[in-house]
């Protein structure tokens, strides 16, 4: 520990990591896989992030986020790590059942389903967004979505920054149970910076159109889960700066487990190109997904198909 400058700015050098330096996320993440590992856990070359325990009693899974961990395991082995993790780390919290609320999301096993519930976030959400009389929308977006009207009015920096932290929300929301508002979503990431009345209308309606459909939950049936399929479109030319614009939709069986829309890099010249594009950009995508799914299960699964 020492003084320097003329402010007398205090320097200390750490024994240990602090929550919110730089390098405590990855060091928390090596001692907790250690341990884990010591356990009989290995992660996943494609998700570090998950792990598994191949055992005579089944395929045991942990999903890790951060110090927030979903387990799937027996109950002779929810036992066993609950002591190994109380003898490593003194104290845990643990709940077991059914159902449980994870991250902001309310996950249900049924027999022969999964269910992601996210009424509450939603609700919370539209209480602190501050938009007062709003109208229940039947669509997202209109066709006006990627439309920038340069001469809208700028937000101030207060609006700004509430616009900002919204669409912040409703990112994380899209991405674990809302897949329906991912392609307003994506646009209105790109304005978070410079958002006008223009965009601040436009997330209105995809706050109207939550407001309607509150009640929709996510349910993942299981099927033929050894089948993959991809669907890849593209809309050509379809923002101002005539890039086109890339969904995704990946399937196990029936069940709808990732989804994506995003603006392509670069700018294409025909339709066709704009398809290709779309396809290069993601087939190593389905490629991952594939292998992450013969890891958890422990068993080949068939080449993927594409829909283009």
């Amino acid at each position: 520990m020492f003084y320097q400058g003329l402010k007398s700015t205090l320097y200390c050098k750490l024994l240990k990591a602090l929550y919110g330096c730089v390098q405590a996320s990855k060091l928390w993440y090596n001692k907790l896989t250690k341990f884990l590992r010591e356990e009989g856990y290995e992660p996943s070359p494609t998700d570090p992030c998950v792990m598994r325990k191949l055992t005579k009693d089944g395929i045991f899974l942990l999903v890790i986020y951060v110090d927030d961990i979903l387990v799937f395991v027996s109950e002779a082995e929810t036992e066993r790590l609950k002591d190994a993790f109380i003898k490593k780390f003194r104290w845990i919290t643990m709940e077991v059942g059914s159902a449980h609320s994870y991250l902001g999301m309310q996950i249900v096993l049924e027999d022969g389903c999964v269910k992601i519930d996210m009424r509450n976030f939603i609700d919370k959400l539209l209480l602190n967004c501050e938009e007062t009389n709003l109208k229940a929308c039947s669509s997202p977006a209109g066709k006006d979505i990627f439309t920038v009207d340069a001469k809208a009015q700028v937000l101030d920096e207060k609006a700004r920054r509430l616009f900002h932290t919204t669409v912040a929300k409703l990112l994380y929301l899209t991405k674990r149970a809302r897949p329906d508002i991912m392609t307003a979503i994506g646009f209105l990431c790109t304005r978070v910076t410079k958002a006008t009345t223009q965009d601040r209308q436009k997330l209105r309606r995809v706050l109207g159109y939550l407001k309607g459909t509150v009640e929709w939950i996510l349910t993942l049936r299981r099927d033929d889960w050894k089948r993959l399929e991809a669907f890849i479109d593209a809309a050509f030319a379809a923002h101002h700066d005539a890039k086109s614009h890339t969904g995704v939709a990946l399937f196990l069986g029936k069940a709808l487990v990732y989804a994506a829309s995003r603006k392509q890099k670069c700018v294409t010249k025909s339709p066709t190109e704009s398809e290709l594009v779309g396809l290069t950009d993601n087939i190593q995508f389905v490629e991952l997904f594939a292998e992450f799914l013969s890891f958890i299960t422990n068993t080949p699964v068939q080449v993927p198909l594409i829909y283009q």
